[in-house]
């Protein structure tokens, strides 16, 4: 199988944090491998996507005062985009690059410019707090997990993220479920894409009561399963099945047996209530040891 991944386009997304900062290298060195041209965007959230635009909110500002705003948005806009051209100056210089600094609902504007750009991949950090942390994403990051057109690179904490090389161990977290052949092949185009091992790997509960028979005999289904797509796809690689709660299997594989430096995973689900994510591959990114990148 040939490889199709494209990554001519990168999103990378800034808010000028020390979390930005800490994954330009990454940006960088995977810009480099694929020839691709870095977009740097800046969002500066207007008014009215702050607090919903509602006409109740609004009803008490004159004329003269949403103009006196609007005013001090175009000044804001200005300030960002000279600050971006800093930054592209400062980790950006060796590659092709552009910038944009535009308004509106951060996670939306995100979105819809990857979407314009034909993004081939959006690279940001998770601005989450450090190993066995058990916070929700923010739902800036949620929701762009759950909608971006395109595969979303994320970091760990900054402390545990490592100088860019071209990923070697790729970890491939499958539900054990129903493990989708699409993943598969996307997973195994990135790992032909950076000349990388693919191992896949299924976490299974471990459920109160169940017998060591019962675990053993899912594990086998589990395992007949993955063969056969590996070979419907005609993907090489190898298979680990383990017993526990998914978070914690993927990370203690990714890290003590693995040894691996960029675990890949599905989409997540995005609970239109609070606008959090609740799944899985929410958990696999708050315990990861390496960059995640969601199918």
């Amino acid at each position: 199988m040939e490889a199709q991944l494209s990554l001519r386009n990168i999103l990378f997304p800034t808010d000028f944090s020390k979390s930005c900062e800490a994954i330009a290298d990454h940006v960088l060195g995977v810009a480099k491998l694929a020839r691709a041209t870095v977009w740097l965007l800046n969002v500066v959230p207007r008014l009215e996507d702050w607090h919903g635009a509602s006409e109740m909110y609004f009803g008490p500002f004159s004329g003269s005062a949403l103009a006196a705003l609007e005013k001090d948005r175009k000044f804001l806009e200005a300030q960002r985009l000279s600050a971006l051209q800093q930054f592209q100056k400062q980790y950006f210089a060796e590659i092709n690059s552009e910038l944009s600094v535009t308004s509106g609902g951060v996670a939306e504007t995100i979105i819809d410019f990857a979407r314009e750009k034909n993004a081939g991949m959006l690279m940001m950090p998770t601005h989450t707090l450090g190993r066995h942390r058990r916070f929700l994403l923010g739902s800036v990051t949620a929701k762009i997990l759950h909608d971006a057109p395109c595969p979303v690179w994320t970091s760990p904490h900054p402390r545990e993220l490592n100088a860019f090389r071209p990923y070697r161990r790729i970890l491939l977290a499958l539900d054990y479920r129903s493990p989708r052949i699409p993943s598969l092949v996307r997973a195994s185009e990135f790992a032909q894409f950076f000349g990388a091992r693919l191992t896949v790997l299924s976490a299974i509960p471990h459920t109160p009561g169940t017998s060591a028979d019962v675990i053993q005999q899912l594990k086998s289904e589990v395992g007949s399963k993955l063969e056969r797509c590996l070979r419907e796809c005609n993907v090489n690689a190898s298979i680990r099945l383990r017993e526990g709660n998914p978070g914690d299997v993927i990370r203690e594989v990714a890290e003590e047996v693995e040894e691996a430096d960029l675990i890949i995973t599905g989409r997540a689900l995005l609970d239109e209530t609070n606008g959090h994510v609740h799944s899985h591959s929410s958990e696999i990114i708050w315990n990861a040891p390496c960059p995640v990148i969601t199918l």
